[in-house]
This record gives C-alpha cells, structure tokens and sequence, in this order.
C-alpha cells in the first residue's frame, strides 16, 4: 500500500498536532515529528499512526505481521476481511456472520445516524467532520456525501487498512489516521460534528474520549455518539450472550473466555453511568431506528420497538433496558 496516500490531503496537515504536548509536528516520508517533545509517529501502510497506547486486542508488533499477512494487491475489501479472520481464531466464527453484517450495514446507517444529527442540531456546519472510531469506513463514507472534509479515527491499524481497500472500492478520498480516541491528534476547535457508532463502551476511559471530543468541535459544534447498553434485553452485542452484562465485571472475561473462547475488553455502560459521564455535556437519548438502517437481520426488532417506543409509558418502563442509547451535545 502506497506510503504517500495521505500526500492527497494536504489539508490534514493544517490540523493536526502531536497528541502527547499538542506541538506542530513536521512530516517526512516516513513519519510525523514533534520537535517539541521528541516524538516520531511512523506512517505504515500510508496511514499515520499517532497512538500513544496500542490497541487493547494486540500488540502493535503482532498487528503489523497479521496486516502483512493479509493485505494483498490482489485481495479486495471483503476478501481481505474473510482473511482476516482466518488468521484471527481468538474470534469465534459463531460470530463472524454477526460482525460481518455490521459492516455491510455500516453505510446505511452511518447515512441514519447523519439524518439524526442534523434533526437534532439543524443550523450545525458541514464543513468537517471526524468519524470517531471509523472501522472499515462506512460511516466515513456517508458523511463524504455531505461534509467537504472528513477525517477517519481508530485505534486498530488492521481495520483501517482495511478501510482503505474499501475507500477505494467506493471512489471515496476520505484520510484515516491511526489514534486513541482519549488522545487525539488534532487542534482544538476545527470540526463541525464529531460522530462515534458504538465505540464509547471500548475505550479505556471514556470521559476522556468525552473531553477530547469537546476539545477539537468547533464552538457551536456536536457530537453524536452510539453505546451498546450493558443491561439490555438483547443478547450483548460482542459476545452474544443474554445477560450477559448483568453479570459483575470481574467475572465477564472469563465468562466470555468459557462460552465464547474470546476475550473480553469492553465496558458497557448503563444509563445512570451515562448519565453521570455526560452530565452537563450531552443529553442520553433513547435510540430510534429508520427501516434498514439496522440491517435486515435487525429489521424485526426494529419495528418492534418503534412500536413500543409509541405506546404512552412504555418507553419509561423499557428505558433502562433498550439495546442502545444515543448521547448528543453542544460545544458552547
């Protein structure tokens, strides 16, 4: 993969800053300096890598040999995410079909999720946007059609290598940048809307992600965040077991370890706990879902709860309970 792709954005450089001490940073071939603190970030597989912690699955050593395992010019998108997990068995393949229908769905919704934060915060810029947590793109994707610039974030170098297969495929120039969503490396006050699908519960503070949000949104700018719900009806969304989040936290990972022979490294947050994080900050929301914006296999309990969600008092009644919420603010 070309080492130069983010030559194209010439732009990106006008907003980013080392995530460690926010100094300007110089950029060569091969990397970004921070001639402030001493910092390198290497750009690999043409995608600057500014992570201060790896990713909480696996080293950055190990997740480089498994890119260069997979990646191929001659392996498409969806080929390249098939190999993927076949280098990947600490992911069970009970629950591929699951993560694989997410990403197909991803565009759509992350199109929904657009619609949601304009309805919420109509007189907002589409200027720039930061897609927090941006996986293989797909929300990246739906917002290039009505922002001017939109910028990609994960901490999973794999998954945004990946995302630029997939960039490609759709003939869409939107950079991904390699972070962690509690240190970004941006200036303050440069985008318009920051939008996040259910990332806030993988995190390893999530008050931090919050802060650091706030921090880069323009004044007057929102952000727009998904979070799986840990007490939901529903099976838990990353290791499909009901009930699951009921249990202590102590003993989750090796459940998960047990029944699903993965790790465990998520913390799903409950109302009340959501409430407390973004107190003050943004309002939590209970989720509504346009049709096909799940997915078809979701598309039953969609319309099942857009039933419900209509009765007087049902809401209240399922509030703590539902699959997700959605939490929206205002930089002011």
């Amino acid at each position: 993969m070309d080492q130069q792709r983010t030559a194209t954005f010439p732009w990106l450089d006008e907003l980013l800053v080392c995530p460690a001490c926010a100094a300007t940073l110089v950029r060569d071939d091969r990397s970004y300096h921070c001639r402030s603190c001493d910092r390198h970030y290497p750009i690999r597989f043409g995608i600057p890598d500014f992570r201060l912690a790896p990713d909480p699955y696996i080293s950055i050593d190990d997740e480089i040999k498994k890119i260069d395992r997979f990646i191929s010019p001659r392996r498409s998108f969806a080929e390249s995410v098939e190999k993927y997990y076949e280098l990947t068995p600490e992911s069970p393949p009970e629950l591929h079909t699951h993560y694989l229908a997410a990403m197909d769905a991803s565009i759509n919704r992350g199109a929904g999720i657009l619609r949601k934060v304009r309805e919420r915060h109509p007189a907002l810029g589409r200027e720039t946007l930061l897609d927090l947590g941006c996986g293989t793109g797909g929300m990246s994707i739906a917002a290039s059609r009505e922002y001017e610039r939109v910028v990609g974030v994960d901490v999973a170098l794999r998954w945004l290598v990946m995302g630029s297969l997939r960039l490609e495929e759709e003939g869409v120039a939107v950079p991904l940048i390699c972070a962690n969503a509690e240190s970004l490396p941006f200036k303050e006050n440069v985008f318009d809307a920051v939008v996040s699908d259910a990332v806030l519960e993988h995190v390893r503070d999530s008050t931090q992600m919050r802060d650091e949000t706030i921090r880069v949104l323009k004044h007057g700018g929102a952000f727009f965040f998904t979070t799986n719900n840990r007490f939901s009806v529903l099976p838990e969304p990353h290791v499909r077991i009901l009930g699951f989040g009921l249990l202590p936290r102590k003993v989750m990972q090796p459940v998960a370890k047990i029944v699903r022979h993965t790790p465990y490294r998520t913390r799903l947050h409950s109302r009340r706990e959501l409430r407390r994080i973004f107190d003050g900050r943004g309002d939590v929301l209970l989720p509504s879902f346009e049709a096909g914006e799940l997915g078809p296999r979701h598309e039953r309990v969609r319309k099942l709860w857009d039933r419900l969600r209509g009765i007087p008092g049902v809401a209240a009644i399922l509030g703590p309970f539902v699959p997700q919420y959605f939490i929206t603010g205002e930089k002011r």
